[in-house]
């Protein structure tokens, strides 16, 4: 079993490093690898950077490490905005590693400056995240909303996080 997880991440390490001019590749059965900059979601182009997209199936909608990888299944049923900030939010963990505040904000300031996200929008995020529930990593649905709301409220907001 363990060997086996060593392989496939092996394999998807390889298939990541080895960069192609492929907008897309296929890992085994159940893996894709989207180059960076060729991501599309809910029908808006998405990226980070240099970052690489991993779509697969695994518990949960989106984590990062030097990869963003996303379930497409699980993103699929929440609203687009809701799928474009989760996007986002694991961004922003590439750019400014593991404080999840800092992501979700980066992932707000982001999507206002890009100008899909506004009060209404965010307040639509926010109802999802009700719904949803936080989980072990994340702040409450109340708390974590409240500081999406300062991070929207911010001057002089950019791409980078204001850097």
């Amino acid at each position: 079993m363990q060997t086996a997880r060593w392989l496939a991440g092996a394999a998807i390490a390889a298939a990541l490093l080895c960069g192609s001019s492929e907008p897309s590749r296929s890992i085994g059965e159940t893996a894709k690898v989207v180059q960076p900059g060729k991501l599309v979601i809910a029908g808006r182009r998405l990226s980070c950077g240099a970052t690489a997209t991993l779509i697969r199936d695994f518990e949960g909608f989106a984590v990062s490490s030097s990869v963003i990888m996303l379930n497409m299944q699980a993103l699929k049923e929440l609203p687009r905005r809701v799928q474009w900030l989760i996007y986002y939010h694991e961004c922003g963990h590439i750019l400014l590693g593991p404080n999840e505040a800092a992501a979700d904000c980066y992932a707000v300031r982001r999507a206002r400056r890009e100008g899909w996200l506004n009060k209404t929008g965010l307040e639509e995020i926010c109802a999802t995240f009700n719904i949803s529930g936080h989980g072990p990593v994340h702040a409450d649905p109340e708390e974590r909303c409240t500081q999406l709301r300062q991070c929207f409220m911010k001057k002089g907001i950019t791409a980078d996080g204001g850097h």
